[in-house]
């Protein structure tokens, strides 16, 4: 039996869209940060099984992030 999905009288994908540009705004900051938390435990010569990336590769990644996130504000 399918079951039967209620449908808004109203279209909200504006409010839709800002909700979920700010959870992935939420979602980059926090990775942004655990990214930078690894280059910091790297560059103190630490090493581990979340730290297999090049610093290079890691510092990439923290520059794309960024640049993506300030993208949507």
């Amino acid at each position: 039996m399918e079951e039967h999905i209620e449908q808004l009288p109203y279209a909200d994908w504006v409010d839709q869209d800002l909700l979920t540009r700010d959870l992935a705004r939420s979602l980059l900051d926090t990775e942004i940060e655990a990214e930078n938390d690894r280059i910091r435990r790297f560059d103190a010569g630490e090493r581990g099984g979340d730290l297999i990336m090049t610093r290079a590769d890691m510092q990439r990644r923290v520059d794309a992030m960024i640049a993506i996130r300030d993208r949507s504000l």
